[in-house]
């Protein structure tokens, strides 16, 4: 069992609190508690590279909710332009030590990726978006297989393409590669790494990769 760490954190008036009330533990196989449909799109240049990742995240109205029930401050039971920069901000902070959900590969091996220069948030139908780009530290040419996903190495938030669509690349060279969403199968996954589940990966579920193995990716073939 491990300890999960809030999403959300930030220091009010009345103190430092979390947007979450989280059970002390939480098993690496129960089901998310905050959900989201994400857009992930892989921007390419004209000399056939790959400059930035794109991100949209839009979260369900129970999460938005508390979202607004945490950051309203002047309590008009809506969230001012003030309030979101301060939203943005504060995931800014608390998922840098998460990589953003972010996991980009070539050829098997983690790319690394620079942190975002801001995430902008909105609140449009009821719903909290996030919206950041990342780009890789070093210049990646469309060699090889990359991959592009997103995921929470704690299981506690479904971060969820619900279309195929929803994993682009754009840019000069987007016809470069060809593109495939691929879209793990979990019983494959688990009987797969069998026996890797043991004790000891579920007190340790935040170093191991299961997380990244049930995540949908886009992935690249590139010549």
């Amino acid at each position: 069992m491990f300890k999960r760490k809030p999403l959300l954190k930030t220091t009010l008036k009345a103190g430092m609190t979390s947007l979450f009330v989280i059970a002390p533990t939480l098993n690496a196989v129960s089901h998310p508690h905050v959900f989201a449909e994400a857009r992930l799109e892989i921007s390419t240049t004209k000399s056939g590279g790959f400059d930035e990742l794109r991100h949209v995240w839009r979260f369900d109205e129970l999460f938005s909710s508390s979202v607004v029930l945490d950051f309203d401050e002047n309590q008009n039971l809506q969230l001012d332009p003030e309030e979101l920069i301060k939203i943005g901000n504060v995931v800014h902070q608390s998922l840098a030590e998460f990589d953003y959900y972010t996991n980009v590969t070539l050829d098997g091996k983690d790319v690394k990726m620079s942190a975002p220069d801001a995430i902008m948030a909105d609140f449009v139908d009821n719903q909290l978006l996030l919206i950041f780009a990342m780009q890789p530290a070093g210049m990646i040419k469309l060699e090889g297989k990359i991959t592009a996903g997103i995921y929470d190495p704690t299981f506690y938030a479904a971060m969820e393409f619900i279309h195929d669509s929803d994993l682009v690349v754009s840019g000069p060279a987007k016809e470069l590669c060809k593109r495939a969403v691929v879209r793990p199968d979990v019983d494959e996954v688990l009987a797969q790494n069998q026996g890797s589940l043991t004790d000891a990966f579920y007190d340790d579920a935040e170093n191991n990769d299961l997380t990244k193995l049930f995540a949908t990716r886009l992935e690249l073939t590139c010549p």
